[in-house]
Formats: structure tokens, sequence, C-alpha cells
């Protein structure tokens, strides 16, 4: 019975002295082993913290690739394919439509353009408050301002990298450097991300479904690439999920997966991009842990990053309310709009799916629109939805740089000091105890 006990313990633990045990060559034998090797939780514990260390230089490097001089020059040359995109629709509408100049807008309702940077500053501010949620479930201090920068940071470098790729890298580089352990650093952008995804799957799914079900868009050329965007973001989050339920099978499959790519030479660095794959699924892995002990945790941050998507999708119907829409009725179809919008320029890969963008809202906001409002329409949503997010970026990082370091030098000084002052607090209070216990004794 003995031996049989220790077989399975042996083989639940998997490392023994970190060595090893293999079920197939056990033997009684590994008992002396067991007995004269202690598991090394500190060697782990070192594995962990390298993994972690390499994630974090990992993001190091691609936020410093960003700030480089070559970066800048790629990012000014897609804000510059941007803005003739956007003036090369202007002259197309202008060729064959009639635009209404901005003085003669008579039905302009400018007091809704209040509400639209109200539903910018809701959006940022359940962003804020989602990201500090997954903070404190991190058993960390609550700091809001520095979730709404970190949210801001990582809106700013999506923006400007192809295929959003450069907002997390971003936020985990720049937690670390506000004081956040590596552990909380990386953790809390990556369920972020993982909930984002698993939400923003949600809405897709609905959205395909109304379509399918309701008929409420014709077949066109735009929807087609949304359906592809949408079934490349479906296939990829649920093979993250699944990936991440059983990592044994499903490190098999990616690396059936990438080899077949690499014979088409599709790609070239197998290892790397082993590595990737892994990496984004040891990310889903730790949030569906951290959340399933409990579910409703769970589900809240999935209804707040729905909401999130809502409130964003609602900014066409609140403009085109501002500029004399007047059938109220319109909303939902508007909303199944704006996601088909942003399904078929999410695998453009330019930043901000510069020109798709712009062409899905002309296409299917400009029957909607009183007449000769469109373009306006256009590039008031494009400012709310892009545009706006590389400014906030930039004054965030101005104000850090003149400003939000230094306090955070302050700040963190404070907190040390508190820190040791607590320390000496708590020594102070357990030698009284400690003189009060021996005189008791005494007197005894």
């Amino acid at each position: 019975m003995k031996k049989r006990r220790l077989k399975k313990l042996l083989l639940k633990n998997k490392i023994v002295g970190l060595k090893v045990v293999k079920s197939k060559v056990f033997s009684f034998k590994n008992k002396v082993v067991y007995e004269q090797q202690k598991i090394d939780f500190e060697a782990l514990d070192q594995d962990k913290i390298k993994t972690e260390q390499e994630k974090l230089d990992d993001a190091e490097e691609q936020v410093t690739k960003q700030k480089s001089k070559k970066k800048k020059v790629w990012n000014l040359i897609f804000f510059i394919i941007n803005l003739v995109v956007v003036g090369s629709i202007l002259i197309y509408q202008v060729m064959h439509e009639n635009i209404t100049s901005f003085a003669d807008l008579k039905n302009l309702k400018i007091y809704y353009l209040p509400v639209l940077f109200g539903i910018f500053a809701l959006v940022m501010l359940l962003d804020t408050h989602r990201t500090n949620f997954f903070l404190r479930r991190s058993n960390s201090r609550s700091r809001p301002a520095l979730c709404y920068k970190m949210c801001a940071i990582g809106k700013y470098y999506d923006n400007i990298t192809p295929m959003s790729t450069g907002g997390e890298p971003a936020q985990i580089f720049y937690m670390k450097n506000r004081g956040l352990s590596a552990s909380n650093s990386i953790s809390v952008p990556l369920a972020r991300y993982v909930v984002s995804q698993i939400s923003w799957m949600i809405v897709g799914l609905t959205a395909v479904f109304i379509i399918i079900f309701t008929g409420v868009m014709d077949a066109n050329a735009i929807l087609i690439v949304g359906l592809v965007g949408f079934a490349a973001n479906f296939t990829i989050t649920s093979l993250c999920l699944f990936l991440s339920v059983n990592k044994k099978i499903g490190s098999k499959l990616v690396t059936g997966i990438l080899k077949l790519l690499k014979k088409m030479h599709i790609i070239k660095n197998y290892e790397k991009q082993y590595e990737r794959v892994m990496d984004t699924v040891s990310g889903y892995q730790t949030t569906m842990q951290m959340y399933a002990k409990n579910i409703w945790s769970f589900l809240y941050a999935i209804f707040i990053s729905i909401l999130i998507f809502v409130l964003t999708y609602t900014m066409p119907y609140v403009i085109y309310i501002m500029f004399g829409g007047t059938n109220y009725s319109l909303w939902a179809n508007m909303l199944v709009f704006g996601v088909i919008v942003e399904l078929a320029s999410s695998i453009i890969p330019i930043p901000g799916g510069s020109g798709m963008n712009e062409i899905s809202f002309s296409v299917y906001f400009a029957d909607i629109f009183p007449a000769g409002t469109v373009f306006w329409g256009l590039l008031f949503w494009r400012f709310m939805t892009y545009y706006i997010y590389i400014l906030q970026g930039l004054f965030i990082t101005i104000y850090d740089y003149f400003i939000g370091n230094k306090k955070y030098l302050w700040q963190s000084k404070k907190w040390e000091l508190e820190n040791e002052s607590n320390v000496f607090k708590e020594e102070q209070i357990r030698k009284y105890q400690m003189s009060r216990l021996r005189k008791t004794r005494s007197k005894k």
C-alpha cells in the first residue's frame, strides 16, 4: 500500500529533485530517490521568475522599437496614408455627391457633441475600472490613476501599430516601471486582453446571427470581408481557449500546424512562432485559472467588456442624430453595421485599419445619413474612435515626461516610508507584548 501511495504521489507531482518520473520505468528504487532528494521549490520559482523576466524584456524591446527613428518614420507614413485615404473619399464624394458645407448644415444639433465626448469618457472610465478590478484581483492595491494611464497608453500603441499588436507590451512595460511586481505587470494586461477577446467574439457572433436571421444587411464585398475577419478572429480565440483547457493536445496541434506552415514557406522561424503561440495560450490559461474559483467575477468582467463595445458602436448612431437624423429606431441596425465595419478593418495590416474603416463607413451609412452629411459624420466618427486615442496617448506621454515621472518617484518614496513606519510599529507592539508576557510570568 505504501508503495502504491508513493507511486501516485510521484506521478502526480511529475518532478522529483528536478528529474522527470516516467510511469513506464517506475520501480520501487525510486523510493530511495524520493527519500534522498526533495523537490527544489526555489529552483521552480527561479524558473518562473526567469520566464516573467523574459516577458518583461520582450515587452521592453518592443516598446523600444516603437520609439526608434525607423518606427517613427513608419508611423508618420501610416498617418499620411490615413489622411490620403480620407482626402480621396472627400474628392470622390465631391465629384459624385453634393456635400453640404459645415456652415450650411441647418439641422445640425451641436448639443449632441458633449454626448459623444461623454460616451468616450464613459468608455475610458469602464476600461479603467475593469483594469483596476483585475489589479485588485491580483492582490495588489487599488490604483485607478495608473490603470487609466495604462489603458490610454495601450490604446495609443494599438492605434499606431499594424494589427493592433503594440498595446499589450506597452502596458506591461508601463506597469513594471510604475512599481508593480513582474507577475502583476504581466497578468493584468493579459487578463484584460483575454476578456476583451472573448467579449469581442460574443459581440461579433451576435452581430453575425442578427445578419443571418434578419437580413438587415445586403450581401456585398465589405460584408464578405467582415465575415472573413470574424471567422479569423473567432477561430484564433476559440483555438486559444481550447489549447488553454487542454494544453497537452493543444501543443501537439500547434506543432503540427506550424510545421505544415513552415513546409508551405508561410513562416520561417518555427521555434519563435511556437513560443509566441504558447505564450498567448498560457495567457488564456492563467486568466481562466484566475477566475475558475469565482465565475461571477469573470462574468462581471465580460459584462463590462461587452458594454464598452456597445458604447463604442453606438457612436455612429449619436453622430447620425447630431447631423439631423430623425429615425430613432435605427440604433440596433447601426450597432450591427458598426461591428461589421470593425470586423472588415481587423484584417487590414495597417494601423487603425486605415482605408477599410473609412470605405466601410461610407458604404454602410451613406444611405442612412441625411443628404450631404455622411462625410462630416465620417470625420467625427473617425476622430472619436481613432484620432482621440492617439491625442490622449501623446498627452499622457508628455505629462509623464514633465510631471508624472517625478510625481511617481515622490509617491513611491512615500509608500516606502509608510511601509517602514508600519514595520517599526509592528515591531514596537511585538516588543511591548513580549515585555507584558515576561512580567506576567515573573509574577507567577
